[in-house]
């Protein structure tokens, strides 16, 4: 199974391919975002909204039976959804020193950190606060 590191480099890796051209970068990462599962209504009632993020973000965290995080994430904006699913992809079902010894740098290696307001930045590292916070609560 891939570390959470080695899950984020080969996300890079699959975007690296566009980061020459804005334009395609965004719209790869629109397409990404539709790989993200929808949390149904009556998961969003039992999620967190993401304080400090620009668009609404609901955050989900279930210790498993392994004693690994589930995390689900949603959000209403697509740009967003694109960011979260690579989130998930790269921190779910991982053992909490995975989650806290991976930094968040998808952003800055793949260029999109250079598209994105800084209020976006910003309620990114919000979300990871989140989870970072959820795994020191659920230990």
């Amino acid at each position: 199974m891939e570390t959470a590191a080695e899950t984020q480099q080969r996300l890079v890796a699959d975007f690296a391919e566009f980061s020459d051209d804005p334009f395609s970068l965004y719209e790869y990462l629109l397409g990404f975002s539709a790989e993200l599962p929808v949390m149904p209504d009556g998961e969003r009632e039992l999620a967190a909204l993401v304080e400090g993020c620009q668009s609404r973000v609901w955050l989900r965290v279930i210790r498993g039976h392994t004693g690994r995080l589930t995390i689900a994430l949603d959000s209403d904006t697509l740009i967003v959804r694109g960011v979260l699913n690579a989130i998930v992809q790269i921190y779910s079902n991982r053992s909490d020193e995975d989650i806290l010894s991976t930094d968040f740098t998808f952003l800055e290696q793949t260029g999109l950190a250079d598209l994105f307001s800084a209020e976006r930045q910003s309620g990114i590292k919000a979300v990871m606060a989140a989870i970072r916070n959820a795994v020191s609560r659920a230990t």
